[in-house]
């Protein structure tokens, strides 16, 4: 299936590990062209080096939760690819109970990102936006209130905005990994060092797995694409099954 992003102008935060790191590897596959931000220059270095064979890709180290440094980054990566076509917003603070830090960085890093892109898109040309969201924000994670709260907020700045700039035929979504298994991620962490958490959470997932970055990146990259074209204002769990309730 031909997904029509060849050339495509792509920003991704979060991009140097994990499912950003997926979702930039998943565009350029399909002949986008990438910037991609992060707080780790080292790490922005490394993942360059290794995804640059697979096509155009950009790097600048930015900090989601300083409004100069996200208004820099898209400043910058609209001069690197002569526009803005798909922007994928992967923002965590990832504090359990920070409710300061996330707002600075999920909600007003995540705002600010999308608000200085749009600026830059054209309309009724099939730019879009794609939130990463979690499970976390469908049912609530006692351990980690702040997080839950602000990924609840992803999807309702989604629906809002989505409203806001259906007019000018651009599409804004949400998706909603659930748990993801990545080395240096929190489940990493889990299967190494806390074996009855990890043993736990893989009772909730009913295939009795967690999810890979790419299964995600893959559903990012379809749903950014033209092939979604009717798809906007929706929140798209990817969960393995894990979230037993009804999404109404």
């Amino acid at each position: 299936m031909d997904l029509g992003l060849t050339d495509k102008r792509v920003l991704v935060t979060g991009g140097s590990r994990g499912i950003g790191k997926a979702i930039v590897a998943s565009f350029l596959g399909e002949g986008a062209r990438v910037a991609m931000c992060a707080r780790s220059a080292s790490g922005l270095e490394a993942t360059t080096a290794e995804l640059s064979p697979l096509g155009e890709l950009h790097h600048r180290p930015t900090d989601l939760g300083d409004v100069d440094s996200v208004n820099g980054y898209v400043d910058w990566a609209a001069d690197a690819l002569d526009g803005i076509d798909i922007v994928i917003s992967n923002v965590s603070a990832m504090g359990g109970g920070d409710l300061e830090a996330g707002y600075e960085v999920d909600i007003r890093g995540s705002q600010t990102l999308i608000h200085g892109a749009l600026e830059r898109m054209d309309d009724d040309a099939g730019a879009n936006v794609v939130c990463i969201g979690s499970r976390a924000g469908s049912i609530g994670i006692r351990w980690m209130p702040a997080y839950a709260a602000y990924k609840a907020a992803t999807v309702s700045l989604v629906k809002s905005t989505a409203l806001q700039v259906a007019r000018r035929g651009i599409r804004v979504n949400c998706v909603s990994p659930g748990d993801i298994l990545f080395e240096g991620g929190t489940w990493a962490d889990a299967r190494d060092n806390n074996e009855k958490l990890y043993k736990n959470i893989l009772r909730e997932n009913p295939f009795r797995r967690l999810g890979t970055p790419e299964e995600i990146a893959d559903v990012v990259t379809f749903v950014a694409s033209e092939r979604a074209s009717f798809m906007t204002g929706s929140n798209i769990l990817v969960d393995g099954g894990a979230t037993p309730s009804l999404q109404l």
